[in-house]
C-alpha cells in the first residue's frame, strides 16, 4: 500500500488550481509544492510514531479530531472562497503543531524555497496538506481498527515510498529539516510497545511491587556497617606470622622451576611445528610474507585438495526469445531474472537485488568478474525490447551521507553505461541513488554493511 501515491493522487487538478488562485501562485508551482508537502509530513509523521508518545499522539489527534477520508471534502470546501481558506488554515496548522511541534516555520521555508512560491502561500498549502495525511491515517485507524502499535507499523511501511515519491531535489534538504536521516539509514523493523499491566515474576506469578515513595523509605531503619579491622583481629587460635606464607609459596615455585629445567627436552628448540608458507596459501588462499618465517620443514601440513575446493555453482542454459541461449549459474539474479520475464503471469514492479555485482572501496570501478554480470543482464534486455528498468544504488552509512548518495548513484551510471554501450535504448533505463537510505541489515556489523552496499533492478515495465 503506497499511502504517499494516493495523497498524491487526492491532490488533483481541481484542487491545485483552485489553491493556485486563492494564494496568488502558478498551477505549476502549487503542484509542485502540494508534491512536496505530502512525502515531507509523512516523514515526519513516520520518525514521531516511531517511540510509544509518538503513536499515541497521533492517535489521540485522529480519534479526537475525528479524522478520516470526509477530510478530502472538508478542504475542498475550504477553497471555495478566500474567507473560507483564511477560516480553514488555523485548524491545518494546528494539526502539523500538535504532531510536528516547531516544524511549521522550516516546512513552510524548505517549500517555498524549492518550488519557487511566497512564504505565505507555503504556510496555507502546509494547513491544506496536514489533514488530508491525518485523514487517510485515520481512514485505515477506523477500517482496519488498528491501535497505536498497528498505526506506527502501518507508518513504517511508507519507508520505501518515502524518497522514491520525493523528488529528487528535495531529498536532502527534506531529510534534513525532519531530522530523519539517521532515521531512514536504520534497518526496517516493526515496533512494538511494552504493555502498560504489571510484569510477572515466572517462579511465583506475583506481581513486581510498586516503587515506594521517598517518605516510606525515610521511616526505615537507617542501616550501618562494620569498622572493625578483621586483619588485626585474632580468631582465637594460633595465628601465624604474616611473612610465613609468602616464603612458602616463593620456594614452591623455585622449586617447579627446578624440575622443569632439569626435565625438559631442549632438543626439541631447534625444530619448528610452523606450516609452510605453500600449505596456508593452498588453505586460504592468501600470500604468506616468507620472509617473516624461519626456516620449516617441507610437507609438515598435508591439505586435502579435494576437501578444499570450492564446490561448482550448477550452470544452466537458457532460451531467450530472440533466439539467443545464454548460460547462467542457477539461482543468480540473471537466472531468477530471465524466469521471471518468460514467466507472462508475473507482474512488473518486481524488485531484484543484482549479484555477483562488486565496486572497488568508495570508487564507481567494477571490480573483476562483476562485468559478465552486466554482459548478461544486457542479452536479457536485447531480448525483451519492451523492458524498462530503472537502477537503484545503495551504500552502508559509514562517511558522509551527501557523498554516499553521490557515489550510489555513479554506480548505478557505471552499470547503464555499460548496458548502453551494449545496445540498449536510454529510454529504456531510469536510474537514482540512495545512499545509505533504505538498509535491508544491521550496519553495525561487516556482514550487514555487506548487504546494504548493493545494486537494485526494478521492473517498470515488462
Amino acid at each position: 500500500m503506497n499511502i504517499l501515491a494516493e495523497l498524491k493522487n487526492l491532490l488533483n487538478e481541481d484542487i491545485v488550481r483552485k489553491a493556485a488562485n486563492l494564494t496568488g501562485e502558478k498551477e505549476d508551482k502549487t503542484k509542485i509544492a502540494l508534491d512536496g508537502l505530502v512525502p515531507t509530513i509523512v516523514g515526519g509523521l513516520m520518525k514521531r510514531a516511531a517511540n510509544e508518545a509518538g503513536a499515541a499522539t497521533l492517535m489521540n489527534v485522529i480519534k479526537k479530531g475525528n479524522h478520516d477520508e470526509n477530510n478530502i471534502e472538508i478542504v475542498q470546501k475550504a477553497l471555495t472562497s478566500i474567507d473560507n481558506l483564511k477560516e480553514f488554515v488555523p485548524s491545518g496548522h494546528n494539526i502539523i503543531s500538535m504532531l510536528l511541534p516547531d516544524k511549521k516555520s522550516s516546512i513552510a521555508a524548505m517549500i517555498s524555497s524549492y518550488a519557487g512560491i511566497h512564504n505565505s502561500s507555503a504556510t496555507s498549502l502546509l494547513a491544506i496538506v496536514a489533514p488530508l495525511v491525518v485523514g487517510r491515517l485515520g481512514k485505515e485507524v477506523r477500517t482496519q481498527n488498528l491501535d497505536k502499535e498497528s498505526l506506527a507499523n502501518l507508518l513504517l511501511t511508507q519507508k520505501d515510498y518515502l524518497l522514491e515519491e520525493t523528488a529528487e531535489s528535495l531529498q536532502n534538504k527534506m531529510i534534513d529539516v525532519m531530522g530523519i536521516d539517521s532515521f531512514l539509514s536504520q534497518e526496517l523493523r516493526s515496533v512494538s510497545f511494552p504493555s502498560a499491566s504489571p510484569i510477572k515474576a515466572t517462579s511465583t506469578g506475583s506481581s513486581i511491587p510498586p516503587r515506594q515513595s521517598e517518605s516510606s523509605l525515610e521511616s526505615k531503619p537507617t542501616v550501618t556497617y562494620s569498622t572493625k579491622d578483621y586483619d588485626e583481629e585474632g580468631s582465637g587460635g594460633f595465628s601465624l606470622p604474616k611473612w610465613v606464607l609468602p616464603a612458602v609459596l616463593t620456594l614452591a615455585v623455585l622449586g617447579a622451576a627446578g624440575y622443569f629445567l632439569a626435565t625438559y627436552d631442549w632438543s626439541s628448540v631447534n625444530s619448528t611445528s610452523e606450516p609452510d608458507s605453500a600449505s596456508l596459501e593452498q588453505v586460504t588462499g592468501a600470500k604468506i610474507d616468507t620472509t617473516s618465517l624461519s626456516a620449516v620443514k617441507k610437507d609438515s601440513v598435508k591439505t586435502d585438495s579435494a576437501a578444499i575446493a570450492s564446490t561448482p555453482k550448477k550452470v544452466v542454459g537458457l532460451d531467450l526469445p530472440n533466439g539467443q541461449k545464454i548460460d547462467l549459474e542457477e539461482g543468480s539474479f540473471n537466472f531468477q531474472f530471465a524466469k521471471y520475464l518468460a514467466d507472462s503471469s508475473s507482474k512488473p514492479l518486481k524488485v531484484f537485488t543484482i549479484d555477483n555485482l562488486n565496486f572497488e572501496l568508495n570508487s564507481a570501478l567494477l571490480t573483476q568478474g562483476s562485468e559478465k554480470t552486466v554482459e548478461d543482464l544486457s542479452k536479457i534486455m536485447l531480448a525483451y525490447p519492451k523492458l524498462q528498468i530503472k537502477l537503484i544504488g545503495y551504500t552502508e552509512n559509514t562517511g558522509d551521507t551527501l557523498a554516499n548518495k553521490k557515489l550510489s548513484l555513479k554506480r548505478t551510471i557505471t552499470v547503464r553505461t555499460m548496458l548502453l554501450k551494449s545496445g540498449i535504448n536510454l529510454l529504456r533505463i531510469d536510474m537514482e541513488g540512495k545512499g545509505p537510505y533504505n538498509p535491508i541489515a544491521s550496519n553495525a556489523t561487516p556482514e550487514g554493511r555487506d548487504k546494504n552496499r548493493r545494486l537494485e533492478l526494478k521492473v517498470v515495465h515488462k
